[in-house]
């Protein structure tokens, strides 16, 4: 296969150039900008042992929902609202530091590594749709798609001790020992945590950047090839007479391999129809193609966790992805596909600057740090209640 890789890269050799130096602009221009933040906001809190210290206050949320401990939601609410494959680097992360076991990190692998909303909303709707008002529903199915494969990955490798959350302990008083206890083991100053954290996340970008390169120049040697192309007329046989266009089973399969590619493809086909369109750009989000599972395979190579349940939990993503987008068209009727104006405000959800895009990353991140605030207040607030209750009884 590398033999047969490097003769594509000499015989289209124009085609290798100009895909590569679009790999590249896409990640230099977005992809660092978006991820380099949440990349050194979550090896900042776990170096300082706030992860460790917010799994005590969200442990009754997130056992009995998903099955993992309460650590996990950091996960979680970083890969919904940062992009791939942050989700995956914070969860190798609390392996390494024995915070979650093999099963917990590979169950939450599954569900917590996602395509965020700068993707969705902006790049997805606007730029490729040209439908702002699309981006909140597709952005709503996908969350709503991963929340449902975590419920479903909860059964998976069930230990036979079940964890259950003391009601009569005092969280406020468990974090902040965990919380010193953590700070007290790490030994370090600021500065060098820091340090660390800047460090470590420019090679995971980097790391990344290879990836996006890579595979840019894969799928357009496929495409070029004509490789896409016949698979597309093998399985044409099967799915047209199911209503499905040559075009739309190429667009998918160009986004087995890259997401963006394939998304944009969906986009351009003029003659499928929009819930076919959307429904198509769903599984492909969901799956997220083999340029993020091979970032994301880099990412867990260091660790034990096994990567067979994370992609068959992105499998089942994308399939619950388009089922609960072709369901919610045709609930909402033609609601959500209403043409909104050219000038309308929420076109400025899609970014061209570096600058704007970087902002934009640090703003989902304070909104991830705001909602796990609320959570942990509400979590709180029920075990002060659950205290009171079996007190007065």
């Amino acid at each position: 296969m590398c033999i047969v890789f490097l003769l594509c890269l000499m015989i289209f050799s124009k085609t290798a150039m100009a895909s590569a130096t679009k790999g590249i602009n896409l990640w230099l221009n977005i992809v660092f900008p978006s991820l380099f933040p949440f990349f050194v906001a979550s090896e900042l809190l776990n170096g300082t042992g706030f992860i460790r210290a917010i799994g005590v206050l969200l442990e009754p949320v997130m056992r009995p929902l998903f099955n993992v401990p309460g650590c996990g939601s950091f996960a979680f609410a970083m890969g919904i609202t940062s992009g791939y494959p942050v989700g995956a680097k914070i969860t190798a992360g609390m392996r390494k530091d024995k915070l979650i076991s093999k099963i917990e990190a590979e169950r939450l692998l599954a569900f917590s590594n996602n395509s965020g909303p700068l993707f969705i909303m902006g790049a997805v709707a606007v730029g490729m749709f040209k439908s702002p008002q699309l981006g909140v529903f597709l952005l709503i199915c996908h969350i709503a798609a991963c929340i449902t494969v975590g419920i479903i990955f909860r059964f998976y490798r069930r230990e036979k001790t079940q964890y259950k959350c003391k009601p009569d302990s005092n969280p406020i008083a468990r974090f902040r020992k965990e919380l010193i206890s953590s700070c007290r083991e790490n030994g370090t100053g600021f500065g060098i945590t820091l340090g660390n954290a800047i460090r470590n996340s420019i090679m995971t970008v980097l790391a990344i950047g290879g990836f996006i390169i890579l595979f840019s120049v894969v799928i357009n040697l496929l495409l070029e090839t004509g490789v896409i192309q016949y698979a597309s007329e093998v399985l044409s046989i099967f799915l047209i007479p199911l209503g499905i266009s040559k075009d739309l089973i190429t667009a998918v399969l160009s986004g087995f391999f890259e997401i963006t590619t394939g998304t944009n493809m969906v986009s351009n086909i003029a003659g499928a129809s929009i819930v076919q369109q959307l429904t198509a750009v769903s599984i492909i989000i969901g799956w997220a193609g083999l340029s993020v599972h091979s970032q994301v395979l880099s990412i867990v190579s260091n660790t034990d966790i096994s990567i067979n349940p994370y992609l068959l939990g992105k499998f089942l993503q994308g399939i619950i992805a388009a089922i609960y987008t072709f369901v919610g068209i045709k609930a909402a009727g033609c609601q959500i596909l209403k043409v909104e104006p050219a000038f309308s405000n929420i076109s400025s959800l899609y970014y061209q600057d570096w600058y704007k895009i970087l902002f934009s990353s640090l703003r989902y991140l304070l909104i991830t740090l705001l909602l796990l605030s609320i959570v942990i207040l509400l979590s709180y607030t029920r075990s002060i209640t659950l205290k009171i209750k079996n007190n007065k009884y």
